[in-house]
């Protein structure tokens, strides 16, 4: 059982990683001068083919193959959905690996879960930069471009993610004082900044961020546009698509409702239809079998171990991964309000226990019964009530960690960019093209095309709660919805509550009742890590976001 106290010592080696004290070094563990760099194709082709494996690599945050939540991105994406409410720990909560963060424990500066995100995103950051430190474009060749754009691309997506998760949602108080902070996102750290720049870096204010963001999305859109096809780095259109998300987080509704319209319009994309959803080889594991990623990630058996990889976690046919014992489901108040016409409610086993539908499970009918039922030999207990098979095991394969674990995950899909479209157009006071936008992608969830929002949308307000709860549905587990919970403001967490299926330890609420406002949790606002502010002296105690930890009582 993982230890849950994972205190680490401030010591200097940690130092180089922190926002504040990176140095500018290209490429790493290569004798190519930056000269020679900056004129080979084939270097650059090398460094830009790494950053997504970076991104997927097993250690990719702290280097430690000790703690099990180290496998990149999605781990940094899985982790925030368990701040929110609607996975729930069914099992044993000692082997849920994201626990801390579902629990509101040990979020401070001084703890690794804080470093985490600090360490993975500018080490990220650090490798656009230098890609975009050597390309000029005025010299460079048409493929150095693609690349510099591609380079720009990831550089603003992360710089979206850092902005929005450490950029302050006030919870008036109630749990911590963030009045200080408000409006103060992360450091920026460009490719022209230097050692004693670095060293005296603050958190940029909102406006400052944001026009840095839009800066690499123009550069990103200029050298990719004639990029259309593929997902497994960016296009045109993963470009536009961060257009819409940061115009929704800089409250330029118009923009973003005009980029999430160009997506839908242009790209060619189109949302999953059930046979694709509920696949039980390429479910949500395989952008090529489905014409709705936009952009994902790949991952290769090289770069993860049988634990360190997002399917050990959140696939629930993986016979070798922690859902084996964690049971993680849905939170069994949202799976009661969706529709038994919907078939999203397929990517959970029904409290009646496959009465309600005949799931297509993974693997061999041996595999199926042992999931289903328990194995002795395999120490597997039998699944239950409200358990995830949304996320299958790549080739649907349950037993062979090394072909199971190899899954790709998804960044952004077409159906996104409808709920963005839909939402922009209500906060712009467009309730009417709203309703009609919500509908249109709604329809394609129900097997009879019945679902219409109108009777709940009777005012803006109405109409984003509804959005919001089928948008909790549809990206369950997908890693963005954080940014829709602080964006809203008035959204808080309910797990504790009469015949809840969450664990004891992670009963916190921050709202009185399902779907009801309430006050956003704390932990939301990530901190900053002590290794960063110890070197950059720009960033201190007091303009760091408060510790949420342990703030919210649990529900008895």
């Amino acid at each position: 059982m993982k230890n849950n106290v994972l205190k680490y010592s401030f010591i200097l080696a940690f130092a180089f990683l922190a926002a504040g004290c990176i140095q500018e070094t290209f490429p790493e563990s290569s004798t190519q001068t930056l000269a020679q760099v900056s004129k080979s194709e084939e270097a650059l082709k090398a460094q830009a083919n790494a950053l997504p494996v970076q991104m997927m690599r097993s250690g990719a945050l702290l280097g430690s193959g000790n703690r099990h939540y180290d496998f990149g991105l999605p781990a940094l994406h899985t982790a925030t959905d368990f701040m929110l409410e609607d996975i729930a720990c069914q099992g044993e909560p000692g082997y849920n690996w994201f626990g801390n963060w579902a629990t509101n424990e040990y979020q401070g500066s001084e703890y690794v879960y804080a470093q985490s995100f600090w360490v993975g995103y500018y080490k990220w950051i650090k490798s656009c930069n230098d890609i975009i430190s050597v390309v000029d474009p005025d010299t460079a060749t048409d493929e150095m471009l693609r690349y510099l754009g591609l380079a720009y691309a990831y550089r603003a997506y992360f710089y979206l993610d850092l902005a929005r998760l450490y950029e302050p949602v006030s919870n008036n108080g109630v749990y911590t004082d963030v009045s200080k902070v408000m409006g103060l996102t992360v450091p920026i750290v460009d490719e022209t900044i230097d050692f004693e720049q670095a060293k005296n870096n603050p958190r940029a204010p909102h406006e400052k961020m944001y026009a840095f963001i839009f800066s690499d999305l123009e550069k990103a859109a200029e050298y990719l546009a004639n990029v259309k096809s593929g997902y497994t780095t960016p296009t045109i259109w993963g470009v536009y698509g961060l257009f819409a998300r940061a115009y929704m987080a800089d409250g330029n509704y118009k923009e973003a409702a005009r980029y999430a319209k160009k997506v839908i319009d242009e790209s060619g994309r189109i949302p999953l239809n059930q046979e694709q959803w509920e696949d039980p080889v390429n479910g949500f594991n395989n952008g090529s079998a489905n014409n709705a990623w936009i952009w994902g990630l790949t991952v290769s058996s090289e770069n993860f171990n049988n634990l360190l990889a997002f399917p050990a976690h959140m696939s629930g046919e993986a016979q070798w991964g922690y859902m084996t014992l964690t049971k993680l489901g849905i939170n069994k108040e949202l799976y009661n309000f969706i529709n038994d016409k919907d078939f999203r409610k397929h990517s959970w086993l029904d409290p009646d226990f496959m009465s309600y539908y005949n799931y297509k499970l993974a693997g061999s009918a041996e595999d199926q019964d042992a999931f289903l039922n328990g194995s002795t030999a395999l120490s597997l207990t039998p699944a239950v009530a409200y358990q995830a098979i949304k996320f299958r095991p790549a080739h649907g394969e349950c037993n062979d960690y090394n072909v199971g674990n190899a899954s790709d995950y998804c960044l952004m899909r077409i159906e996104e960019m409808h709920f963005l479209y839909a939402e922009a157009l209500a906060r712009d006071n467009d309730l009417a093209g709203a309703i009609k936008a919500l509908n249109t992608v709604m329809k394609t969830r129900y097997t009879d095309q019945s679902y219409d929002c109108t009777g709940r949308s009777a005012s803006v307000k109405g109409f984003l709660d509804e959005l919001f709860l089928q948008k909790r549905i549809e990206f369950w587990g997908e890693g963005i919805l954080i940014f829709d919970y602080k964006r809203y403001g008035n959204k808080g967490i309910h797990r504790g509550y009469e015949g809840t299926n969450h664990a004891q330890v992670e009963r916190l609420n921050t709202a009185d009742s399902f779907n009801s406002d309430g006050t956003p949790s704390p932990v939301w606002n990530i901190v900053v890590t002590r290794s960063e502010f110890q070197n950059n002296l720009g960033i201190t105690d007091v303009s760091n976001n408060p510790d949420p930890s342990g703030k919210i009582k649990l529900w008895k």
